[in-house]
C-alpha cells in the first residue's frame, strides 16, 4: 500500500470515528438491550413476582419483604406497604393511587417521578432527603428518621410528622393543610413565606 493510500485510509476512519458517531453507536447499543428480549422477559418475571403479594384491591403487601427488585415502572392501584422491608431501592418511576408506607424501611431516597395520592409515611426509615417540590395530598411522617433539612416548595395535604428529627428550620414555601408537630425537633426558624391552615405544636 502507498503512503499516499494509507493517509487517505487514517483520514476516511478519523471522519468516521468521531464522538457524534460513537455517541450514537452507544445510543443504539444501549437501547436494543433494554428492548431485547431477555430485559423485557426480566422485566414480566418481576411483575409476574408481584401478583404474590397484591390483593383483590390492588394493595401491594411488601412488609417485611427481603431484598426484591421492583419492576419499573410500577403503578399500584392501592396502597403500597413496604414496613420493615429491606428492599433499598424503589422504581425511579412510582405511581401509588393510595397510601404509602415506608416506615422502618431501608429506603433512602425517594423517586424523582412519584406519584402519591394519599398519605407517605417514613417514620424510623433510613430516608436522608426529600424531592424538591414533593407534594404529599395527605400526612407526611418523618419521625425518628436522620433528615436534617426540608426542601423548599413542600406541600402537605395533612399533617406533618417532625418528632426526634434534627430539623432546625422549617423550608421557605412550605404549605401544610393541617398541622405541624416538632415533637421535640429544634426548630428556631419560621420563614414567613410557610403557610400552616393548623396549628404547630412543639
Amino acid at each position: 500500500m502507498s503512503k499516499a493510500t494509507s493517509q487517505l485510509s487514517g483520514m476516511r476512519l478519523a471522519r468516521q470515528a468521531t464522538p457524534q458517531r460513537l455517541g450514537m453507536t452507544f445510543f443504539l447499543l444501549v437501547t436494543a438491550l433494554l428492548l431485547s428480549p431477555a430485559s423485557q422477559a426480566n422485566q414480566y418475571i418481576s411483575e409476574r413476582k408481584l401478583l404474590n403479594y397484591l390483593d383483590s384491591y390492588g394493595n401491594l403487601f411488601l412488609r417485611n419483604a427481603k431484598h426484591l427488585k421492583l419492576p419499573d415502572p410500577l403503578v399500584v392501584q392501592g396502597n403500597m406497604n413496604l414496613e420493615y422491608s429491606n428492599i433499598e431501592y424503589l422504581p425511579r418511576k412510582l405511581t401509588v393511587e393510595g397510601n404509602l408506607n415506608l416506615a422502618y424501611s431501608k429506603i433512602k431516597k425517594l423517586p424523582l417521578q412519584l406519584v402519591v395520592q394519599g398519605y407517605i409515611n417514613l417514620a424510623h426509615s433510613e430516608i436522608t432527603s426529600l424531592n424538591n417540590g414533593l407534594q404529599v395530598p395527605g400526612d407526611l411522617s418523618l419521625m425518628g428518621t436522620k433528615i436534617t433539612q426540608l426542601p423548599p416548595y413542600l406541600y402537605v395535604g395533612g399533617d406533618l410528622y417532625l418528632a426526634n428529627t434534627a430539623i432546625s428550620e422549617l423550608p421557605q414555601y412550605l404549605v401544610v393543610k393541617g398541622n405541624v408537630y416538632l415533637g421535640g425537633a429544634p426548630v428556631t426558624q419560621f420563614p414567613k413565606e410557610i403557610s400552616v391552615g393548623g396549628k404547630i405544636y412543639q
